[in-house]
């Protein structure tokens, strides 16, 4: 389930089976030039649809959360979410308040690959399932 009007029209039907919120978190970094700063969170927003999409059903997407510059003000996630997802760059020490937090890295290396793009979706999709197993 992502964000938007049309499918939060069914969140009162659908809320009891999504259990985990999907939130993509970027630190923009004023050093870094315009350009790469668009492909490093269009590829945040993408690879976090590609998961909702694989996982449907169980997961709630939220819009990408961003701070500028290094100010680190803690994210929330409500507390109605079993697991709480967050997608980010290394070295992004980006703080999130809530129980059950998994921080999962996205490598910053050929994000123009399709190939690469389908490898993480899928990679960190079965990583949500074993965070749902227990293991």
């Amino acid at each position: 389930m992502q964000w938007n009007l049309q499918e939060m029209e069914k969140w009162e039907e659908l809320q009891p089976y999504v259990d985990t919120a999907l939130l993509p978190l970027y630190l923009y970094r004023t050093e870094m030039e315009l350009p790469k700063q668009v492909l490093r969170m269009s590829y945040l927003m993408n690879l976090g649809a590609a998961i909702e999409q694989k996982l449907k059903g169980r997961v709630l997407l939220f819009p990408l959360c961003y701070q500028l510059g290094e100010a680190a003000r803690p994210q929330q996630f409500p507390k109605e979410f079993k697991h709480c997802v967050c997608l980010q760059f290394p070295g992004e020490q980006l703080k999130v308040e809530a129980e059950n937090v998994t921080v999962l890295t996205v490598g910053e290396e050929d994000l123009e690959s399709a190939l690469r793009f389908e490898v993480t979706a899928d990679i960190f999709s079965q990583e949500i399932i074993r965070i749902w197993q227990g293991k």
